[in-house]
C-alpha cells in the first residue's frame, strides 16, 4: 500500500527533491490526459505526477507499465526519475475499456467494470456474459479484449456453437472476427462465450502462479 511509505520523511524529501526540477505549467501538462480541468487545478493535482514518480522509486521498480494515458507522467518521470533514483524503462498499452461501456471507467473499487488477472473462471464467464457488447468496434470491450489480448497470444480463435446456429467457427486474426461480427455472421452471444474461454486459458498459468 503506497501509504505505507508516502508519509516517511524520505519520501517527502524525494517528491520536495522532484519538485524543484520543473515548473508549475510543465507539471500540469504532465497530467493532460489523468486529470479534468487543468484551467482550474488544485496544488494536489501538481503533486500527483511527483507522487507517481517518487514511488517508482519507493517501490524499486525496474519497468513500468500503464495505459497510454499514462505517457506524459512517463516522459516527465524519464526526465527528472535521475535526480532521485535511475533511469527505468517505461512499458504502454492500449486502455480497454470499462465492461459497462461508454461512461464507465474500469475501477478497482467497481468489480463489474474490469476483469482481474487471477479472477476465476466462473467470475470471467458471468463478467463477459453481461459486458456491453453493441455491434460496432467503438467502445466495445468484449472486441478490444479479443483484439489486444487474445490474438497477441493465440493464432487462432475458435467459436464453438451448436449446428442448428451454424456450427464452430474459426478465425486466423482479428480483422476476420471483427468482419463477421460487425456482418452479423457471428452473435454476440457467441463472441462473449468464446471470449471468456479463450480468456480464461490465457489467465489460468498467471492466477496459477498466484496462487503459490
Amino acid at each position: 500500500c503506497g501509504s505505507e511509505f508516502q508519509f516517511e520523511t524520505a519520501y517527502i524529501k524525494d517528491v520536495l527533491t522532484l519538485g524543484l526540477q520543473i515548473t508549475v505549467d510543465r507539471a500540469k501538462r504532465s497530467m493532460q490526459e489523468v486529470a479534468r480541468d487543468l484551467e482550474n487545478a488544485k496544488v494536489s493535482q501538481m503533486i500527483y505526477p511527483l507522487m507517481q514518480i517518487a514511488d517508482m522509486k519507493a517501490l524499486k521498480v525496474d519497468v513500468a507499465y500503464g495505459g497510454l494515458e499514462q505517457r506524459k507522467i512517463h516522459m516527465l518521470a524519464r526526465e527528472i526519475l535521475p535526480a532521485i533514483y535511475k533511469n527505468i524503462v517505461f512499458v504502454h498499452s492500449p486502455l480497454i475499456v470499462s465492461l459497462l461501456g461508454p461512461g464507465s471507467k474500469m475501477s478497482s473499487s467497481k468489480p463489474e467494470t474490469m476483469i482481474k488477472i487471477d479472477e476465476e473462471p466462473e467470475v470471467i464467464k458471468k463478467k463477459i456474459s453481461s459486458a456491453y457488447c453493441p455491434i460496432s468496434t467503438e467502445d466495445n470491450p468484449v472486441l478490444q479484449i479479443c483484439k489486444f489480448i487474445i490474438f497477441s497470444k493465440t493464432a487462432k480463435f475458435e467459436v464453438k456453437r451448436p449446428e442448428k446456429f451454424g456450427g464452430n467457427l474459426e478465425f486466423d486474426n482479428y480483422a476476420e472476427l471483427e468482419d463477421a461480427f460487425i456482418n452479423k455472421k457471428l452473435h454476440p452471444a457467441d463472441l462473449k462465450s468464446a471470449t471468456a474461454e479463450n480468456l480464461i486459458e490465457i489467465l489460468n498459468p498467471v492466477r496459477e502462479e498466484i496462487k503459490k
